[in-house]
C-alpha cells in the first residue's frame, strides 16, 4: 500500500502512525526507500551546484581579464541590442530614439 501511494503520503505521517501503532516493521522498507531517494537527490544537487560554481568562477575570471571597451561591457559602446552592427534608425552610439510626438522633417 505504501509503495502504491509513495507520492501521495508524506513521510512524517507514515513515521508518526507507524510509531504510535507499533508498525515500524512494516513501514521500514518504505522509509529506507524514501531515504535512499532523498540522499541520491541531495548528491545530484550537490554535484550540479559544484559544477555551477566552477562555471561561474571561470566566467568571472574571463570577465575580469577582458578589457572594458573590448568586451562590450558598456551600454554606450555595445548599444541596447548588444549587437556589433548598428541599431535601427541609424543609431550607432547605443542610444535608442525617444518618442517625442514631433513628426517634422
Amino acid at each position: 500500500m505504501l509503495y502504491a501511494c509513495y507520492d501521495l503520503i508524506p513521510i512524517h505521517v507514515v513515521m508518526e502512525l507507524s510509531w504510535r501503532h507499533g508498525l515500524t516493521d512494516f513501514t521500514m522498507p518504505f522509509m529506507i526507500n524514501y531515504l535512499a531517494q532523498q540522499s541520491s537527490t541531495i548528491a545530484e544537487l550537490k554535484k550540479d551546484n559544484e559544477e555551477r560554481k566552477l562555471k561561474e568562477k571561470s566566467q568571472e575570471k574571463e570577465e575580469n581579464n577582458t578589457p572594458i571597451l573590448g568586451g562590450n561591457r558598456l551600454m554606450i559602446t555595445a548599444g541596447p541590442t548588444g549587437r556589433a552592427s548598428p541599431a535601427p534608425y541609424g543609431q550607432t552610439n547605443g542610444f535608442a530614439p525617444q518618442p517625442t510626438g514631433y513628426s517634422g522633417f
